[in-house]
């Protein structure tokens, strides 16, 4: 019979588990992939999917409140998800590293949409890209901390 130490031990190490994260980060930013190539329409990823390889995409029209949602920031909130998760595995030895991923997620996303307003980068420079942004970050912490990940 084990102790139940030993057994606790194997369901959830003790030790942060950064290829989790990782992993997290890739199934998001695929997921924010999918948004954008067959929800949305004119991205900079259909004209290089369909310059490039010749491929026709289906526009998947979705109605009502939540197609708004996802189109105009689905993509954003699963990416803003995928920069933390990795920010996180960057970071695995801090301590507190979802408040650090959450912060730089933050920044970099409102640096990046203040870019685009300014017209410096393309896009539109949305303010609730940053609240989006900002709401997967606290998300994907939330995930991180208590999944001990």
């Amino acid at each position: 019979m084990e102790s139940p130490i030993i057994s606790r031990h194997k369901r959830r190490p003790d030790k942060p588990q950064p290829a989790i994260c990782l992993l997290c980060s890739f199934f998001t930013l695929l997921i924010g992939f999918i948004i954008y190539i067959f929800f949305r329409q004119g991205t900079y990823i259909h004209t290089v999917l369909q310059n490039l390889f010749g491929l026709s995409l289906p526009y998947l029209p979705l109605g009502g409140i939540l197609g708004t949602l996802v189109r105009n920031w689905g993509g954003d909130f699963f990416w803003g998800m995928a920069l933390c998760f990795m920010l996180a595995a960057v970071l695995n030895p801090f301590r507190h590293k979802h408040i650090f991923a959450v912060a730089l997620t933050v920044a970099l996303g409102a640096l990046l949409e203040i870019l685009q307003f300014y017209g410096v980068i393309t896009g539109t420079g949305d303010f609730f890209d940053i609240v989006s942004e900002a709401t997967a970050a606290v998300c994907a912490a939330n995930i991180i901390k208590r999944g001990n990940l």
